[in-house]
């Protein structure tokens, strides 16, 4: 019995592994850890995270957003075919080739294939369309809909509890030609969802499980669906803003989930959804970049002080609980308000530091910490540059 059961879960697995979604998403995370990684040496001469960071982050996250999507999905009975499964793979692909990361979401994906169906009217007398169109036929509109809406309250969810944690420190001339910092919020999710295929599109064993409706057998299957997520974020701490769009991303899931309603009675309203859910989804996009840009950035050099651009994962800054957006203003007892007067400070003391800083709230506290054997020169905090020459800024 036992075997049986291991054997039943390996197939399902395997037929989650079979699905090319999952690998367009591991190249997207591949290429998008490398070029992290490229641009923080750029910066400040060694990265900030491993690269396998931005595969371990998003993990579990997305594990515990598959468990809860696919509560879902078996409830409503969502019902897909294999080739319906190719048209969605297919449609992630060309959003993969555009680069833009926040593209790569069912948002896009679903909402382009229900403007699909809406255009039926123009497009299905084209030859070679027409089998597209009796694939897509195969599946309601409101199975569609309502997987759409799901997955758009949970990349709310994601954006929200997920998109800031570990964002990466950049460095960027502004218009006046000083450096200025800012930080990347960039995220991949692969979200494991159960859908219904019907019995014997796929070859199956005798004891997979199976559910009759009427006389339809249903055989569970394990999709991967993408969930891309980009900001830039200069004028704040990259976590209010983040969790500011999530809670935008979730209002319009629970908005537009009254039009994935209503295509139960009048499909066309689907096709509505899919143009509203990109529409919403690009508006909301222009509104946060216009705001970010009327913000001025706060990862500048200041007359007194150092803002912490970022902190290097197990350095003496994170063991002294020192996070980013705070203001180191002293250091072993000496003023600083600059890369090298922080690094002339540190030199006061080759094996220990002390520091004043000012919180988030402008609040004093004290830190103190010993440094690196052999590495006194750092404790591990990246600072904006304080000249136009690209040097290495840990301090």
């Amino acid at each position: 019995m036992i075997t049986d059961i291991l054997h039943m879960i390996s197939v399902f697995i395997l037929y989650f592994l079979a699905n090319p979604v999952l690998y367009i998403g591991i190249a997207i995370l591949y290429l998008m850890a490398n070029y992290r990684v490229k641009k923080e040496r750029m910066a400040f001469h060694t990265r900030v995270y491993r690269r396998m960071a931005d595969f371990t982050i998003p993990f579990l996250p997305a594990l515990l957003a598959g468990i809860y999507v696919s509560v879902v999905t078996i409830a409503l009975g969502i019902v897909v075919s294999w080739e319906w499964l190719a048209i969605v793979a297919a449609f992630y692909l060309v959003l993969a080739v555009t680069t833009q990361l926040r593209w790569v979401t069912p948002v896009y994906a679903l909402g382009l294939l229900l403007l699909l169906y809406g255009l039926e009217p123009l497009l299905g007398r084209i030859d070679f369309l027409k089998p597209i169109y009796e694939i897509l036929t195969q599946v309601p509109l409101v199975a569609v809909a309502s997987l759409l809406i799901v997955l758009m309250i949970v990349e709310g969810f994601l954006i929200r509890i997920n998109g800031a944690v570990y964002t990466s420190p950049r460095l960027e001339k502004s218009k006046r030609g000083k450096w200025i910092g800012l930080h990347v919020a960039k995220r991949l999710w692969i979200i494991p969802v159960i859908l219904f295929i019907p019995e014997g599109v796929i070859p199956a064993i005798s004891y997979w499980p199976a559910i009759h409706i009427g006389d339809v057998a249903l055989q569970p299957v394990l999709v991967p669906f993408l969930i891309g997520f980009q900001q830039v974020v200069r004028g704040s701490i990259p976590t209010h803003p983040i969790k500011a769009i999530g809670n935008r991303v979730l209002g319009l899931g629970f908005l537009f989930s009254l039009f994935a309603i209503g295509s139960y009675f009048v499909p066309v309203l689907a096709v509505v959804l899919g143009v509203l859910a990109i529409v919403g989804r690009e508006l909301l996009t222009y509104q946060t970049k216009a705001l970010e840009e009327k913000r001025s950035a706060i990862f500048a050099t200041k007359s007194k002080g150092c803002i912490v651009l970022g902190v290097l994962p197990g350095s003496p800054a994170e063991k002294m609980k020192i996070s980013v957006g705070e203001t180191i203003a002293k250091v072993n007892g000496q003023a600083v308000n600059s890369e090298t007067s922080f690094y002339d400070a540190l030199q006061l003391n080759s094996a220990f530091c002390k520091l004043e800083v000012l919180n988030h709230d402008g609040e004093v506290r004290f830190a103190q910490g010993a440094l690196y054997d052999g590495e006194h020169h750092q404790v591990g905090i990246l600072l904006v540059k304080d000249d136009l020459v690209l040097q290495d800024s840990i301090t």
